[in-house]
């Protein structure tokens, strides 16, 4: 029969054990455990929300339409959600390292009394130095301001979207209703030209440059209606709602009817866009983590007391430990540091050119644009003038019906190249707008 150990020699041994339950109980009760919650992801319920969202059946306006598409469209989503993160990061950077417990029982052998072993418990606090919380909080907050300038590149890349796919519907929807007046005109030409041939005062050759032109004009109406179809798909392509989302809709141009009076300047484009915030914030993080490195190459402190019952005897300990640092002083990861921050300059610098030559781009293309748009007006007026006089000489009797016939279809033409002037400006406006991240005034 095995010996038992007597009460006496259990209870010191006993104690030890209870002292560590109350101490890791008391530890591990300071902050509450998170618990897993699952949260399924089911494609073909996102995918139903995506098909059946519908828009309100009414005249919807650009502004209206950008509202919509930046309150809905995942690429937003997407980044706001890394912001979140980002945010979320802030508190992991500024969490102190737990203290930790080991357990280091000794057991006599061969056995003869358990008072004889030697139980011990031992923690280590560890007390970081040079300000390491400080510069992971840094280096965390600035990332924060990366984070939100996505965010606002995310919704500029949106509206911009928006706003191109709207202007092409806006291009041809009105190119159709110009040449669907143009056929319209150069049919009555056709048939006052087939009126003379009838009547012997022409040949039938005078009508076949007109037939030609019908034609033409007639290809170019359903080349048209292609590209209103494909303004459609991108206007619902950049609102990420189906096709059939917008069925019902009729929409507002008066956006791409007038120029406005200011435009946005260079200083804007270098300072204030998306991406030059992001890249000043990507040099910041770069220096956040220079300093850290820096930071880095001073040891941390560890704090290691102890308590241990050797042989009946209680022991308490007090140990300091920290990393010798004679073999490095972190060189490399502060060498590869500073190299981040030197790359990062110079992104900022590439992004920066980048950004001047959109903008300068825009703006030499929305002037060329307003000189052929002021080209246009001339020739209209030029054309108006025309058929009024026409018009005096047919009221006396002395004009000709099928050259006025042939002004009207002239003018219709005309109309059409002045509608493609106007677009090219309100392109290169967008393009402005686009290029400094700030509306026209």
């Amino acid at each position: 029969m095995p010996l038992q150990p007597p009460i006496a020699e259990i209870a010191p041994v006993r104690s030890v054990w209870v002292f560590v339950l109350i101490l890791c109980g008391s530890l591990t009760s300071c902050t509450p455990f998170v618990h897993y919650s699952e949260k399924a992801l089911d494609p073909a319920a996102r995918a139903k929300v995506l098909t059946d969202r519908r828009l309100e059946a009414r005249p919807w306006a650009l502004s209206e339409l950008i509202a919509d598409a930046t309150a809905h469209h995942p690429d937003i989503a997407v980044a706001r959600a890394r912001y979140d993160a980002a945010v979320a990061a802030i508190r992991t950077a500024g969490e102190r390292p737990n203290p930790t417990v080991s357990l280091s029982p000794q057991i006599i052998t061969p056995y003869t009394a358990l008072i004889a072993g030697t139980y011990g418990v031992d923690f280590d606090w560890t007390f970081e130095t040079a300000g390491k919380r400080n510069r992971r909080l840094d280096l965390a907050q600035v990332r924060t301001r990366t984070a939100a300038a996505e965010v606002v590149t995310a919704i500029w890349t949106v509206r911009g979207g928006v706003r191109r796919a709207l202007l092409d519907l806006y291009a041809a929807e009105e190119r159709t209703a110009l040449l669907t007046s143009a056929i319209s005109k150069q049919g009555a030409l056709l048939k006052a030209l087939d009126e003379r041939v009838a009547a012997g005062a022409e040949s039938r050759q005078i009508s076949s440059q007109a037939r030609l032109l019908q034609a033409q004009l007639r290809i170019q109406a359903a080349e048209t209606g292609r590209l209103a179809s494909d303004a459609r798909a991108a206007l619902a392509e950049s609102m990420a709602i189906s096709v059939a989302g917008l069925s019902g809709l009729t929409f507002t141009y008066n956006a791409f009817r007038e120029t406005p009076s200011t435009l946005p300047d260079r200083q804007c484009a270098l300072t204030r866009r998306a991406d030059i915030l992001a890249a000043l914030a990507d040099y910041a993080a770069a220096e956040a983590t220079l300093r850290l490195e820096v930071a880095g190459q001073y040891p941390d402190l560890h704090l290691n007391p102890g308590y241990s019952l050797d042989a009946g005897e209680n022991k308490w300990t007090l140990g300091i430990g920290l990393t010798l640092p004679i073999l490095n002083h972190n060189e490399g990861a502060i060498g590869e540091a500073e190299a981040k921050r030197q790359e990062t300059a110079a992104v900022f610098d590439s992004v920066q050119s980048r950004v001047l030559a959109d903008y300068e781009r825009s703006t030499l293309a929305y002037r060329a644009a307003r000189v052929t748009a002021g080209s246009t007006e001339t020739l209209l007026a030029e054309q108006i003038a025309q058929m009024d006089s026409e018009k005096r000489l047919l009221d006396a009797g002395a004009g000709d019906r099928t050259t006025l016939l042939s002004l009207e279809v002239e003018r219709a033409t005309t109309l059409t190249a002045r509608l493609d002037a106007q677009i090219e400006v309100q392109s290169a406006l967008g393009a402005i707008e686009e290029a400094t991240q700030t509306p026209a005034l």
